[in-house]
């Protein structure tokens, strides 16, 4: 048997006898417990007291009626335990996370089922039927078709609002998601609950660097400004250096050289030099982690360099730049090639090489042009004198280019 949350708030309570005690006002749950929380209790009003009834007293639920099965009751006030939601007040009505599509979606109605351990919070309903339902006086409220109610094992609920102790959004739902889901749903919670799901993240530093990476300027200043500067400056160097450097542009002066200073040396080193760039240049968009070897390293030990690389963005890891002895750079080819080379062939014997890369003052058009004229992945980035200092990925080339419509539009799409 199932039944809604709104089949059973302000429902009548009643005695063995079938008289009238009081009502309902709310249903307890424990969301720590796994799987599906079995229902702990009720909040019930009686005699103009808010009481507490054991699941273990309820003998029948039905819409509209809970019956008990004893004659006497702790006339104790009800008082919220520790680690106890109330799906009333703390979870409908509101935004929760539905994990398995990486999107939010609002409580309009909760879904209870009744199993051999007891009732247990199964579903949640997000269709405006459940909210039109509860909303139109004499409407009836008829459970919704199965395909339309969400599985509770799939859903991740916002806890930070809960005044039980003992509640934090659990890490492990959240690295079901790709970084840029995360993001997208910083970017389209309330600012408390954004705060909420950065607060589960950060118990890893390297998945918040990620999350970070992917929300808009506007979003990384909001959540990075309410940190100190040393939580910061962690942040940051855990951030690639060219998304960190944006970032770091983009925070008050007065903050930018305290949290420099706090970061590692090598990483704040990296990051001051690419702050002496135009953002809008080649300067300001390469990262100074890339694979590059010397003419004349065999492709097998090219890919040695690839495997081994710990610093190196992701994006980067797909091309392998050559240079000279003096530093200068020779070309750039594809891991793909590199893997299907003969391994003891020079690299930069490779048919597919391709020459040159782009000056550091280059803006976004020349290259655009470079990549897509030559299908590349990365481009190497070179200074006066032809040194490579610096890449630039097609992932970096792409956030660049999307317009700001764009964005938005994903933004809302992501929160419908």
């Amino acid at each position: 048997m199932s039944l809604l949350l709104s089949q059973l708030v302000h429902s009548a309570v009643v005695n063995p006898a079938g008289d009238r005690l009081g009502r309902v006002e709310d249903v307890i749950v424990r969301l720590a417990d796994s799987g599906y929380p079995r229902v702990s209790g009720f909040k019930v009003r009686i005699g103009g007291r808010d009481l507490f009834v054991p699941e273990q007293l309820v003998l029948r639920l039905e819409p509209g009626r809970v019956q008990l099965q004893g004659q006497t009751l702790d006339l104790g006030r009800f008082e919220r335990r520790p680690g106890e939601v109330l799906l009333r007040e703390d979870v409908l009505d509101r935004r929760l996370i539905h994990v398995a599509a990486g999107r939010l979606v609002h409580a309009n109605d909760l879904v209870l089922a009744e199993s051999d351990t007891g009732w247990r919070l199964v579903g949640v309903d997000p269709s405006p039927r459940g909210i039109v339902q509860r909303l139109l006086p004499g409407q009836r409220r008829d459970l919704p078709p199965p395909e339309a109610i969400l599985d509770w094992s799939e859903i991740q609920p916002f806890v930070g609002h809960v005044p039980s102790a003992g509640l934090l959004m659990p890490l492990g739902p959240l690295k079901r998601l790709h970084p840029a889901q995360i993001a997208d749903l910083v970017e389209g919670a309330s600012h408390e609950q954004g705060e909420e799901i950065i607060e589960a993240v950060e118990a890893d530093p390297e998945l918040t660097a990620d999350v970070f990476e992917e929300l808009e300027p506007e979003h990384q200043v909001e959540f990075l400004e309410a940190r100190t500067d040393s939580e910061a400056a962690e942040l940051l160097a855990h951030m690639a250096p060219d998304d960190a450097a944006d970032l770091l542009n983009e925070l008050d002066q007065t903050r930018r050289r305290p949290v420099l200073e706090l970061m590692p040396a090598a990483e704040g080193q990296k990051l001051r030099n690419l702050l002496q760039h135009n953002p809008s240049t080649a300067g300001g968009m390469m990262s100074p982690d890339f694979i590059a070897v010397e003419r004349g390293t065999t492709l097998e030990s090219a890919l040695e360099r690839v495997r081994s690389a710990e610093d190196v963005p992701s994006p980067l890891l797909g091309s392998v730049f050559v240079t000279d002895v003096g530093g200068r750079l020779v070309g750039t080819v594809g891991i793909a090639d590199v893997v299907r080379g003969d391994p003891f062939q020079s690299v930069e014997d490779l048919p597919q090489l391709v020459t040159g890369g782009v000056p550091l003052n280059a803006d976004l058009q020349d290259v655009a042009l470079k990549m897509t004229d030559f299908n590349l992945v990365a481009v190497g980035v070179t200074d006066e004198e032809d040194r490579l200092i610096g890449a630039i990925s097609v992932d970096d080339l792409l956030e660049s280019l999307v317009p700001e419509e764009w964005r938005r539009r994903a933004e809302a799409s992501s929160s419908d």
